[in-house]
């Protein structure tokens, strides 16, 4: 190679591109002529899904047909039935002819094997026939059978991803797969919503069912839209805007609403029935218990609130009779009862009720099954064309791409050789040129490199005159050398502009940039790098200031928004997280004042109404005592009078003696009679009573058996007319006992009182005579006391007149606890001017009530800051470590203390949120160590920084939940 001419030389040099051209080109050939072979497979594969599309239908069809059949026993489809079993015969029979002439199954096992699936299935089905149409077989095993093949079929329309060999077809598949799902459940919608209304009733496994379609039908539909061009689009939205459409939500939401009416009726039936309004009712009428009352004003407001709710919701005219029955029914109820009365009303009401609660619960109004089934085929209908009109528009895609890439291989073949020719003719023409020129521009390009390599302090270039490469060349390397002396100066400018900016950067200045443009691209850089490092250090400094200005301003509720947060990591982020916390702490001291000031406010009032209290007890106190001294003096005069008086009573003492001595006899005849009557009475009242009780026994039996009767419904109705008749009989026994027995217990009574009046007389007299003497001797006992009360009553105004001068002073304690409770008012109200004029978040209120707790969690946040300050120092080491476990911490420890004492907030839903999110921030710091060490992008690793300035501000903000939830308004 070395003893080569320079001709031949350069000679081989362009003789290698070509080669490589000529292999490029062969290769982007064999990759086109692929792309064909490809189109072409996925084609062949598009071309079996529509085989596989219209046996689909045709079972679908078929499926639909056989249940229908089989649910009304042979009564109604069975043309339709016979007639679909020979379409899908006849689409068996094609399916299995294209499967014949298949070649995709040659190549591909798992095909072949989900084919020979498919045959069984089908031979299954086959069998399946005979048997539902002798009526043989169970609905669910029949179903199944069909279900089976279906999604056999469906699974080759998954598998139609796999050939899409471009973003294109691999949507267009995409969309035709959602489309072929979404007609299989819209057959089963259809199936299952016939069925609802049919039996007017819907399980809870049905309205699942019925959910869970409606979800994956619109979730198929939103995959079709997504994948679809947008002529595709339109066609399908159109298509989609068909009333059929609308029809048939009104019908979905036939479903909806009888799912909240059936929840109201089985509110009103237990209210109702037993356990509810009747079993209150009865137990009212045995018990007479007014207690009972109220269970069934509960009862009456519940089936009353549900009726209402029941009303609110659509409903017919027929409904609102029903309910309006069911109304009646507990008005008469709350009625009877308030009126303690009972009739066989009742029981014709309750049989009335029952039948309408029945009639709300077994009917869906407004539903209306052949109507569904019509208009979900028009549905189907619709899906079928979109359906179609995907598959017309992906083959034509297909074959319009085969076209172009055959086009395109032709065409490539052409300019390949063109280009080939033309090389090789321009090769000979140019190296016969080179030869002579080189020699020259060689010594030039030594005088060049001598001025380069600054051996030469300047530079002298020959020139070679002509215009070929070598002389355009020399002329150009003389120009460049004077750009280069030119680049060099400015290079050195802008160093020397790099030193002075960031010198003044760390004087803490971020306002300079650097403004002299570099001529090399790679300096320049370098300065747009600097530049936007310190614009965006500036930015962060900006926005670290407008929080703390927010901060002195008042301003604790304040956050950066995204814009402004953004880039806060690393080193930042640990001030912003302490600027954070910062506010946190503020936020918690203000509300700690707040919360004093308001509870010293609290206490002020109390202070201050106690006082006014005090100070007008006191007023009243004085005036009190003035008027018990002027009492005091009548009291006075009123006992000299009653000393004179006492003379007097003594003389008609003597008179009362002799008077009380004849009444004394006269009261023991009379005494005597009435013990008499009072025998005579007691023995009546004796048997009266058992007479009541055998009417009271006969009326609670008669009462269970109208009970009894009323739960049997129309079998007991003839019990109940006899219980009934035995009430009434029990119910006048007992009232003519109970009017017999009241005469005699009014006439004991009247004995009674009259035997004890008697006996008290007696009583009386012998009391009276003994009492006139003891009279006598009071008489002269009050005449010496009333002398000695007169003393005594002297010395009680000196001590009124001693109480009047504390009054006065108890008054003038009371102003002064005024004055200083208006002076603590003055000072809670200015604590409270001093925090109202900050803003904090509401819940920072009722956060700071346990202190010590505060403080040990403001340690855990700042202990998270030191942790990521901890490993943020070694990055620049880019060496990978084992990062604490957030258990080991101090904040995890304190989580598994508290776990283990089962504290009240371990409960809340909030810890698990921090414990989660602490586990993140340990999590990310170890995610970011590790992948720094590892050298991958930064901008990897700063979204990895955004994740770790997150999770931190939300342990943040899970420890001030837990502060919330300690707080003792919420522990309870």
């Amino acid at each position: 190679m070395n003893n080569l001419k320079l001709r031949d030389k350069i000679l081989l040099i362009l003789v290698l591109p070509i080669l490589a051209v000529f292999l490029l080109s062969s290769i982007l050939i064999s990759q086109k002529i692929e792309e064909v072979k490809n189109m072409n497979k996925t084609s062949s594969y598009m071309n079996f899904t529509f085989k596989v599309s219209e046996l689909l239908s045709n079972i679908q069809k078929e499926r639909e047909l056989s249940i229908l059949y089989l649910n009304s026993y042979g009564k109604i489809k069975s043309d339709e039935l016979e007639k679909q079993i020979k379409i899908t015969d006849e689409s068996e029979r094609k399916f299995e002819d294209f499967i014949s002439n298949f070649d995709l199954i040659k190549k591909e096992n798992n095909l072949l094997e989900k084919i020979n699936i498919q045959k069984d299935s089908l031979i299954k089905i086959k069998e399946l026939r005979t048997s539902v149409k002798e009526l043989r077989v169970d609905l669910k095993f029949a179903e199944n059978i069909y279900n089976v093949s279906v999604a056999n079929l469906i699974s080759f329309f998954d598998d139609l991803l796999i050939y899409s060999n471009s973003k294109e077809l691999t949507k267009a598949s995409q969309a035709y797969v959602a489309i072929i799902n979404t007609i299989e459940k819209s057959y089963k919608e259809k199936d299952l919503v016939k069925n609802i209304f049919d039996y007017n009733t819907v399980s809870n496994s049905n309205y699942n069912n019925f959910i869970s379609l409606i979800i994956f039908q619109d979730s198929h539909i939103y995959d079709l839209k997504k994948n679809i061009t947008v002529e595709e689009l339109e066609y399908v939205n159109n298509q989609l805007n068909n009333d059929v459409f609308k029809k048939l939500e009104d019908y979905r939401g036939l479903i909806f609403l009888k799912i909240d009416k059936e929840n109201l009726i089985n509110s009103i039936k237990e209210s109702f029935g037993y356990g509810g309004l009747i079993y209150f009712y009865n137990n009212f009428i045995l018990t007479s218990n007014e207690s009972i009352l109220n269970s069934i004003q509960k009862s009456h407001t519940k089936i009353q609130r549900a009726i209402r709710d029941y009303k609110k919701l659509d409903h017919s005219n027929e409904e609102v009779e029903l309910l309006n029955n069911i109304q009646n029914a507990i008005d008469t109820y709350m009625s009877r009862a308030y009126n303690n009365d009972y009739s066989t009303e009742i029981q014709n009401l309750d049989t009335k009720t029952f039948k309408s609660l029945e009639s709300l619960s077994k009917n869906i109004y407004g539903a209306n099954s052949n109507n569904w089934e019509d208009l979900y085929e028009q549905k189907i209908k619709i899906y079928e064309d979109i359906k179609e009109k995907i598959v017309k528009d992906t083959l034509l895609y297909i074959d319009i791409n085969i076209e172009e890439l055959d086009s395109q291989i032709i065409v490539f073949f052409i300019f390949l050789i063109l280009l080939i020719l033309l090389i090789i003719a321009v090769i000979f023409v140019m190296t016969s040129k080179v030869t002579e020129a080189i020699k020259k521009f060689e010594d030039n390009l030594n005088q060049f490199f001598s001025y380069s390599m600054k051996e030469k302090g300047s530079i002298k270039l020959n020139q070679l005159e002509g215009r070929d490469e070598f002389a355009l060349m020399t002329k150009n390397m003389n120009t460049q050398v004077e750009k280069i002396e030119i680049i060099i100066e400015n290079d050195k400018n802008v160093i020397l502009e790099i030193t002075d900016v960031m010198e003044k950067v760390n004087n803490g200045f971020f306002e300079y940039t650097i403004k002299t443009k570099s001529s090399t691209k790679e300096l320049q850089t370098l300065v747009d790098i600097i530049n936007k490092m310190i614009d965006r250090t500036r930015l962060k400094i900006d926005s670290l200031n407008m929080l703390l200005n927010s901060y002195a301003q008042g301003d604790y509720k304040f956050k950066l928004d995204e814009i402004h947060s953004k880039g806060m990591y690393g080193d930042f982020g640990i001030l912003s997280n302490s600027t954070l916390l910062l506010g946190q702490s503020s936020s918690s001291l203000i509300a700690m004042i707040t919360n004093a000031g308001k509870k010293l406010e609290e206490n002020t009032k109390i202070l201050t109404n106690s006082s006014n209290e005090l100070s007008i007890s006191s007023s009243n106190q004085a005036l009190s005592l003035k008027q018990s001294s002027v009492a005091l003096e009548q009291i006075t005069q009123n006992l000299k009078n009653n000393n004179s008086n006492m003379n007097q009573m003594l003389n008609i003492a003597d008179e009362l003696n002799n008077s009380a001595i004849s009444g004394s006899n006269s009261a023991t005849q009379t005494f005597s009679s009435m013990d008499e009557i009072s025998k005579k009475v007691k023995a009546i009242n004796e048997a009266i009573t058992v007479i009541d009780q055998i009417a009271f026994q006969t009326n609670i039996l008669s009462l269970n058996a109208a009970v009894e009767a009323a739960t049997a419904g129309e079998a007991g109705k003839g019990f109940a007319v006899v219980a009934q008749e035995v009430r009434n009989l029990a119910n006048r026994s007992a009232e003519a006992a109970r009017e017999i027995k009241n005469l005699v217990e009014s006439a004991n009574k009247e004995a009674i009182e009259g035997k004890n009046i008697a006996d008290t007389m007696i009583q009386g007299y012998d009391n009276l005579t003994s009492k006139i003497s003891e009279t006598k001797d009071i008489i002269h006992n009050v005449t010496i006391f009333s002398k000695e009360q007169e003393l005594g009553i002297v010395q009680i105004n000196e001590t009124v007149s001693k109480l009047d001068f504390e009054t006065q002073k108890n008054a003038k304690t009371a102003s002064n606890i005024d004055k200083l409770s208006n002076e603590v008012s003055n000072l809670s109200n200015k604590l409270l001017q001093i925090t109202s004029a900050s803003k904090i978040d509401e819940k920072f209120y009722e956060m700071v009530e346990n202190v010590d707790l505060i403080k040990e969690l403001s340690k855990y946040k700042n202990d998270h800051i030191n942790f990521k300050k901890r490993y943020y120092k070694i990055l620049d080491n880019y060496e990978d470590c084992k990062v604490d476990n957030c258990k080991t911490c101090n904040l995890g420890r304190w989580i598994s203390i508290c776990e283990d004492k089962n504290t009240h907030f371990t409960g809340n839903i909030k810890w698990e949120e921090l414990k989660q999110n602490h586990q993140d921030v340990h999590d990310r710091i170890q995610e970011y160590v590790t992948k720094n060490a590892n050298r991958i992008e930064n901008q990897h690793l700063r979204q990895i920084a955004n994740e770790i300035e997150n999770s931190t501000v939300k342990v943040f903000d899970s420890l001030n939940d837990i502060l919330f939830l300690e707080s003792d308004s919420n522990k309870k």
